[in-house]
């Protein structure tokens, strides 16, 4: 979402263009005119804010975009390439992922395992993207935390990248791969949990 100065920006740079287009047409300027200027801004930011947290997702704004909602909890599916010490190679593994999203943002938490030996790993970097056939992914690139006792006998910290594909209108599926520093790989299924 654009911050308080972008807007700040943008309002004056809308009110330049109508101030010169009065002054083109005959119309006299006053300083009166600029009075409600702090009010736009604050206005103008607030309903962006409420855009971008919570209205996007609702009717009558859903009809302005396609963005489609990934917000809850997923089950995660995911077969790994990764072999524990003296461990088979592509078992799999089942987890819940996290996301959470507004109309600019998305975060994805994955936690694998059971305790004492779970694997937390978070978003870093990543988004939601729209390819031209209208089909959408979530890109991004993540950090591993292991549980400290599972680290030096099981896994490390690690750090990977993820694509996933958006699957459904509303979506209640996603599917994709992932890949590590640690040269290992895998395959992820989502589904969207009620």
């Amino acid at each position: 979402m654009p911050s308080g100065f972008s807007i700040s920006v943008i309002i004056i740079v809308a009110a330049a263009v109508w101030a010169i287009s009065l002054l083109y047409f005959g119309v006299d300027l006053s300083w009166d005119y600029a009075k409600p200027f702090s009010v736009t801004v604050a206005v103008v930011t607030g309903l962006l804010t409420a855009f971008d947290r919570v209205l996007w997702r609702h009717w009558p704004f859903r009809l302005f975009h396609k963005t489609p909602d990934l917000s809850g909890e997923w089950g995660a599916e995911l077969l790994s390439s990764y072999a524990e010490q003296g461990g088979r190679e592509n078992k799999t593994i089942t987890g819940t992922a996290t996301i959470t999203q507004t109309y600019t943002s998305l975060s994805v938490r994955l936690v694998t395992g059971e305790e004492p030996n779970t694997n937390r790993s978070f978003q870093l970097a990543g988004r939601l993207i729209r390819h031209n056939d209208g089909v959408y992914e979530v890109i991004g690139v993540y950090q591993s935390d292991p549980d400290i006792l599972a680290r030096g006998t099981q896994t490390e910290i690690h750090y990977g990248a993820f694509r996933y594909r958006v699957i459904g209108t509303p979506p209640k599926k996603m599917s994709g791969h992932y890949w590590t520093d640690r040269n290992t790989k895998g395959s992820i299924q989502l589904k969207k949990r009620l």
